[in-house]
């Protein structure tokens, strides 16, 4: 037996083509607008999550570099 055939509209599973070469590494305007918005977006979270980790480790970091005296 073949596959089954379904009575579905042929709009509801759009056809998705590659993009023409010529237009190759050419993006929408208003995507690259996005897309930065995202990225400072994420990276101003980034920031705000790390800052209690950098203090830490600032602070156990100044600690650590106290006992690294050498012996005589």
């Amino acid at each position: 037996m073949g596959p089954v055939l379904h009575d579905l509209p042929r709009s509801r599973y759009p056809v998705l083509r590659r993009p023409h070469p010529a237009a190759r590494g050419k993006v929408d305007p208003m995507f690259r607008a996005i897309a930065d918005v995202l990225r400072q977006i994420g990276g101003a979270i980034a920031t705000v999550v790390t800052l209690p980790f950098r203090a830490l480790a600032r602070l156990f970091g100044g600690a650590s570099s106290s006992t690294r005296s050498r012996r005589v």
